[in-house]
């Protein structure tokens, strides 16, 4: 899991080629005017833009061919993380999404406020869509390709 503001989505391109082409998509466009959707980025990465009320999710989730990131465009919410190997009780697998029900495991809370992001990768079993303090959240999930 990475956690960083916005802005220096750039400096981790080296990490994973798919940052540059994010980092550009996200210049290139005014993600508060965006509306909700899908976008397709480029080289297999998608971007969904929704805004929602963070309440509570009782549910951790993983994706098998996809890494995360969650960028919070506005508001704010908590996302819970656990590692995989950590998440009990499976629902079962559905294309590309598994949900767990139980956890073996204290798990870390990351705060995701206006302007910053969070880089799940498969391993990284997680909770999001936790109240923070705001009412309403716009978000953007990009689907980065394993």
């Amino acid at each position: 899991m990475i956690c960083d503001k916005i802005e220096n989505l750039k400096f981790y391109s080296a990490f994973n080629s798919h940052f540059e082409d994010m980092a550009k998509f996200i210049e290139e466009n005014d993600f508060a005017a965006l509306p909700c959707g899908s976008y397709d980025v480029g080289n297999g990465v998608k971007v969904n833009i929704a805004e929602y009320e963070p309440s509570g999710n009782d549910k951790f989730e993983a994706h098998r061919n996809f890494h995360d990131l969650q960028y919070a465009i506005t508001g704010n919410e908590i996302i819970e993380v656990i590692p995989i190997s950590d998440a009990a009780d499976s629902t079962g697998y559905q294309p590309d999404m598994e949900f767990f029900t139980a956890q073996n495991c204290a798990s870390t809370s990351v705060a995701l406020e206006a302007g910053t992001f969070a880089f799940l990768a498969p391993q990284d079993a997680h909770k999001p869509c936790v109240k923070l303090t705001s009412d309403k959240i716009k978000k953007a999930v990009f689907k980065i390709p394993v």
